[in-house]
């Protein structure tokens, strides 16, 4: 049920949040490491997002993803995390108001829980 529509706004908003992240650079890792370093813990993150109801909530589970994947490594402060959030959040609805409502996006998001997504 995956029409072509749909498909160009979930690569929007993987683009979004990867810019987002890639351009944050956690752990420094954009100077000598490949171009989707961080693809994992973009692909969380997009998955995560219709779930999220405040760029705060969203701040916490960055925080968290950062924490799994990259463990003591990680030493950015959950304030970072909050502020990256924050400007995910803004550019998804933005992107939301371009393309369909927020509430269309959690529907459709939504009717895929329980399903495997690979």
């Amino acid at each position: 049920m995956n029409n072509k529509s749909n498909q160009v706004f979930d690569e929007d908003i993987y683009t979004m949040v990867e810019k987002h992240i890639m351009y944050w650079n956690p752990m420094n890792l954009i100077e000598w490491c490949l171009p989707d370093e961080y693809s994992i813990e973009v692909d969380h993150i997009v998955k995560i997002l219709p779930y999220m109801k405040s760029a705060d909530e969203l701040g916490n589970q960055v925080y968290c993803i950062m924490q799994k994947y990259f463990g003591i490594y990680f030493k950015r402060s959950s304030e970072e995390c909050y502020q990256i959030a924050d400007r995910i959040y803004k550019n998804l609805e933005h992107i939301n108001s371009l393309n369909t409502s927020f509430v269309s996006f959690n529907l459709y998001f939504n009717s895929f829980r329980g399903m495997r997504r690979d």
